[in-house]
């Protein structure tokens, strides 16, 4: 059994949340505007064009030569387009999609998850060195830093500037240098994070310890046959309880 002395974080689902969902965050924004819209029909569209626009366009357009805000501004424009608003013309949809690509890069649309604070404080107490590794673009500093979470962490990653995206190895690795200084080995690291495919299983090839952000209703039965149950949390503050507490934690490799 290996004392965890590094712990990473996914940032979307895990620390912090979207305040209303994305459906009706549009919707509101469009509605400044003039325009008149269905969350529900947004909030679908939203998550079919998400698929299409990463198969096309992965890491928010970093594999493709994009920057961020024109891989959001295609994909606004093919939620609204997808949902049924085909009628409204370039102009409209570019203000739209300044508007929201502003809005999401402060603490206006986000929320932290219950705990965060104070599960980040308990284990630096403890000497755990913290960072973040999140599928994310560019801005991932500036909102961390609005939300008042940065001073929390030794080091940010956001999959875009890296280059690098979970579930690969590569990203992991990048997250050791940071503490190379430490001599931390992946054994003595864990991530954290909702995705099962990018942070589960990401973190358990790359030889990390990893718990998972779930509820059990989410996974399949077969998926539920290769995740250890013990790593399973419904609540992001029962983290602290595994990392922390000896005769509780039990990591051990996966794979």
């Amino acid at each position: 059994m290996y004392r965890i002395r590094l712990a990473t974080f996914e940032v979307t689902n895990t620390l912090l949340k979207f305040k209303i969902p994305v459906g009706e965050e549009y919707s509101q924004i469009s509605k400044l505007y003039g325009i008149q819209s269905d969350a529900a029909q947004l909030n679908a569209a939203f998550k079919r064009q998400w698929k299409i626009l990463n198969q096309k366009h992965p890491n928010f357009g970093a594999t493709t030569g994009l920057a961020p805000q024109t891989w959001w501004a295609n994909l606004i424009g093919g939620v609204f387009h997808d949902a049924g608003y085909d009628y409204l013309d370039q102009k409209q949809l570019q203000t739209i999609s300044r508007h929201l690509f502003k809005a999401h890069s402060t603490k206006v649309c986000w929320q932290m998850q219950r705990g965060t604070h104070s599960l980040l404080d308990n284990l630096s107490k403890a000497s755990v060195q913290l960072g973040i590794i999140s599928n994310f673009d560019n801005r991932l500093q500036s909102i961390l830093s609005d939300v008042g979470l940065l001073p929390h962490f030794n080091f940010v990653i956001d999959s875009y500037s890296a280059g690098v995206e979970k579930p690969c190895r590569d990203i992991f690795n990048l997250a050791l240098d940071h503490v190379k200084h430490l001599d931390i080995p992946p054994e003595q690291a864990v991530h954290i994070g909702s995705n099962l495919h990018a942070d589960y299983w990401g973190a358990t090839n790359a030889g990390w310890n990893a718990l998972l952000l779930t509820k059990k209703t989410n996974l399949s039965p077969e998926e539920l046959k290769i995740v250890n149950p013990k790593d399973i949390l419904s609540d992001v503050r029962e983290a602290e309880k595994r990392i922390l507490e000896p005769d509780v934690v039990r990591f051990r490799y996966r794979f």
